[in-house]
């Protein structure tokens, strides 16, 4: 698992997530096969809560690997 950067097709903000996939090669992989990539947010919000997410590949523009 590791902590990807998504810019997202229609957000301002990109969005942070431990995705389940160590590197970009094994995350392309995911990506080609499935629909949807679920994993928690990297940064907590107001209240210290790493929300879920579920985020639908179509609307993926970037990824950028968090080192």
């Amino acid at each position: 698992m590791a902590s990807f950067k998504l810019f997202l097709i229609g957000s301002n903000e990109p969005l942070v997530a431990d995705l389940s996939a160590a590197s970009v090669a094994e995350l392309h992989h995911v990506l080609s096969t499935a629909r949807f990539v679920e994993g928690p947010l990297s940064i907590p919000d107001d209240y210290g809560v790493c929300s879920g997410v579920l985020i639908p590949t179509s609307r993926i523009q970037l990824i950028v690997e968090q080192v």
